[in-house]
Order: C-alpha cells, then structure tokens, then sequence
C-alpha cells in the first residue's frame, strides 16, 4: 500500500472511532439523563421488579420500553452507513 493509501486510511479510521465515540458518548448521556430521572420519579424500581411478572402491564411496558431503545440503537448504526443528522432517530 503506498503512503498515500495508509494516510488515508488511518485518517479514516479516525473519522470512524470519532463517530463511534460520538455515539456512545450520546447514548451514556441518555442513559444518565434516565437513570436521574428514575431516582427522582420511581426509585423503588431498583427493587420492585414488576416487569419480572407474567401478564402485567409493567412486563409490557418494560418490552416496549426495550424495543424502541433497540431502535434508537439501529438508528445510531444506520447513521454509520451514511446518513448525516438526526431526523430519524426518535426522543
């Protein structure tokens, strides 16, 4: 690989890892904005595991609760293909 090539590519290489550390730093943030949340708003959670119980709609909320996370994640994923912005990546 000539010199030109490697430059290149340690330069995109860097352009990925900064995207990379984008994202997690992006999604850290929401977990703790989360997770503060949860301590002022329903602290018993820690403890009360309620999602744990068969057919109850804290179950139901916790899974649904779970799959639009899994869907933020595919997002921030799909924006590493090469979409730019943030249109489609829901609150």
């Amino acid at each position: 690989m000539c010199i030109r090539g490697m430059v290149a590519k340690k330069s995109w290489v860097r352009v990925v890892n900064m995207f990379n550390k984008d994202n997690v730093t992006l999604l850290r943030q929401r977990r703790d904005s989360i997770r503060e949340w949860l301590d002022e708003e329903a602290p018993y959670t820690d403890v009360d595991q309620r999602h744990l119980d068969a057919h109850t709609p804290e179950r139901a909320y916790w899974h649904h609760g779970y799959q639009a996370a899994l869907n933020d994640i595919m997002a921030l994923i799909a924006l590493e293909g090469g979409k730019t912005g943030t249109a489609g990546i829901p609150n």
